[in-house]
C-alpha cells in the first residue's frame, strides 16, 4: 500500500504542479528584439529580419531621457517595411541633428494572424544620431 502511495503521488506531481500552457509561455511573451538603424535621405531606417508580411501597428519615439507619459506614439503610423527596413520620413518625426533617442515599435503579421494568435514583434532600439549618422546607445531595461 506505501508504494502504491508514493508511485501515485511521483506520477501525479507533474499534474499537481505542471502548467498546460507551459509549453506556450515563450511564444506568449517573447523578449522585445533590436534592430540596425541607418540615417538615409534625412530619414531614420530600422533594418528587420525576416520581415515576411509584417508591417508597423504602433510606434513610440523620444529623446532618452524623457518619461513614458511624455513620449511621442502613434497607432497605425501609415508605415511599411520595404525589402527589411521601417524609414521613419521626417513628416512623421522630426529627429533633431544629434542626439540620443529610444524607439519602441510593434510590428504585426495578417498572415500570421489567421494561424495563430502569436502575430507580433516588438522592438525596442536605443540609437544616437549625430552629424547625420546613427550608431546603438546601450541602455538599462528599465529605459524602455
Amino acid at each position: 500500500m506505501k508504494n502504491y502511495l508514493k508511485c501515485s503521488l511521483f506520477a501525479l506531481m507533474p499534474l499537481l504542479s505542471g502548467c498546460p500552457m507551459g509549453d506556450r509561455v515563450d511564444q506568449r511573451y517573447k523578449p522585445a528584439e533590436t534592430a540596425p538603424v541607418v540615417v538615409k535621405n534625412a530619414q531614420v531606417c530600422f533594418t528587420i529580419k525576416e520581415a515576411e508580411d509584417y508591417q508597423p501597428a504602433f510606434i513610440s519615439i523620444a529623446p532618452r531621457t524623457t518619461p513614458y507619459k511624455e513620449r511621442w506614439y502613434q497607432q497605425s503610423p501609415g508605415l511599411t517595411i520595404k525589402e527589411g527596413e521601417m524609414c521613419i520620413p521626417p513628416s512623421l518625426y522630426k529627429f533633431p541633428d544629434s542626439g540620443q533617442f529610444i524607439a519602441t515599435f510593434v510590428l504585426s503579421s495578417k498572415a500570421k494572424a489567421q494561424t495563430t494568435a502569436f502575430n507580433t514583434r516588438r522592438f525596442n532600439v536605443a540609437f544616437a544620431i549625430d552629424a547625420g549618422h546613427a550608431k546603438p546607445v546601450v541602455v538599462n531595461d528599465s529605459e524602455f
